[in-house]
């Protein structure tokens, strides 16, 4: 393990044993880090990720903490344990930046909120898709006015898997891993994207589904959603299905937008609905509207890379981070909330009771309800 630059921030890996690490691999190559240990509950697997990094390696995540006082921990561990260990990280002066999702449950993200508050650290999650061109462009769009106010979105998104994908660990598709099926999974991305574009919703109707694997949890959700503005919303994502990974439509008084393959298209209506519908002399009218270019800048990647230098800037004082704190919930708990209405067939007004899903998803752990 070389010295440490003065410039570098030294970084620790929890979890490094992980499938995902090798998604976060070229972000860390980054000159900026400095990869000072790793752990793993696994002693294979963290000795040949320390041998592999060539830093110090560990089977106990607070003894990394307590001999290197690193300045951010990573966390890449399965779901369930990112809550913990993002809390004893933050206790002992860590900055924290956590897999998808932030938890499992949105009263354990509070908790992890709470700890980075009274320790003055940044803990934020992995939502590198915040970063693409085409989401900066659209967010800007909606954020100028320029799609007037919103009165609908539609959003779908499908992630075929094959039941060997579910096979392939014990803990994918259950309640006990995963805290739920594709809406703590493929879902938390979209979900995201979907608050930070346009907030959190007030109200939500959810119906979670099995359609096709043979797991605990849903492999398919289909979402009503409001939100304080009076927009209205459908969301539907599957890992059962086959269709296109994804696709938004917002719809406004002004114009509207689509976000589909990458691509983002904007039309604007020539005359404000609100004005149109209020004064056109015909009964049966519709306002002109036109493809508008949009100027994006190809510069900005939503790539990992992109993810830790933005984290980096923000604990050196710059610009804060995207998805820190309680940005970083949101998807969670619109997850959370449609899980808890399927189950309770009624609609969910947020913020979710958290007390309320605690209890449902332990009774689903310890299979007291099935879907």
């Amino acid at each position: 393990m070389g010295p440490t630059s003065m410039n570098q921030l030294r970084y620790a890996i929890i979890g490094a044993g992980a499938g995902v690490f090798g998604m976060h691999r070229q972000a860390l190559q980054s000159p900026d880090i400095q990869i000072v240990a790793v752990a793993d509950v696994v002693p294979s697997a963290a000795e040949q990720r320390g041998q592999e990094l060539d830093c110090a390696w560990y089977t106990d995540h607070q003894q990394l903490l307590s001999k290197v006082r690193p300045d951010v921990v990573v966390v890449m561990t399965p779901h369930p344990y990112h809550a913990r260990i993002a809390i004893d990280s933050l206790q002992s002066g860590s900055h924290v930046l956590v897999e998808k999702p932030m938890a499992v449950q949105v009263k354990d993200a509070d908790a992890m909120i709470e700890a980075s508050e009274q320790a003055e650290r940044i803990v934020g999650v992995v939502f590198q898709q915040r970063f693409r061109p085409e989401i900066i462009a659209a967010r800007q769009l909606i954020q100028s006015g320029q799609l007037g106010r919103i009165q609908h979105v539609t959003m779908s998104a499908v992630w075929t898997r094959t039941a060997r994908y579910y096979q392939s660990a014990g803990w994918r598709g259950t309640w006990k891993g995963e805290g739920g099926g594709v809406l703590m999974n493929q879902a938390c991305h979209h979900l995201d994207l979907l608050c930070h574009l346009m907030g959190m919703p007030t109200r939500v109707f959810g119906w979670t589904r099995r359609l096709q694997h043979t797991i605990e949890t849903e492999d398919t959700v289909e979402g009503a959603l409001e939100w304080v503005d009076g927009a209205l919303g459908s969301i539907h994502i599957s890992t059962a299905e086959a269709d296109q990974s994804e696709y938004l439509k917002l719809v406004g008084t002004r114009g509207q937008l689509e976000l589909q393959g990458g691509q983002l298209n904007y039309r604007a209506l020539e005359t404000d609905l609100t004005q149109f519908i209020a004064t056109h002399p015909k009964a049966m009218a519709s306002p002109a509207m036109q493809d508008v270019p949009v100027e994006i800048d190809n510069q900005s990647r939503g790539s990992h890379s992109t993810v830790y230098q933005a984290l980096n800037t923000a604990i050196r004082g710059g610009t804060p981070f995207s998805s820190a704190g309680a940005e970083g919930r949101m998807s969670l708990e619109l997850a959370n909330a449609l899980i808890y209405s399927s189950y309770t067939h009624s609609y969910v007004d947020l913020p979710l009771n958290r007390e309320h899903y605690s209890t449902l998803l332990t009774k689903l752990i310890d299979k007291q309800i099935t879907l």
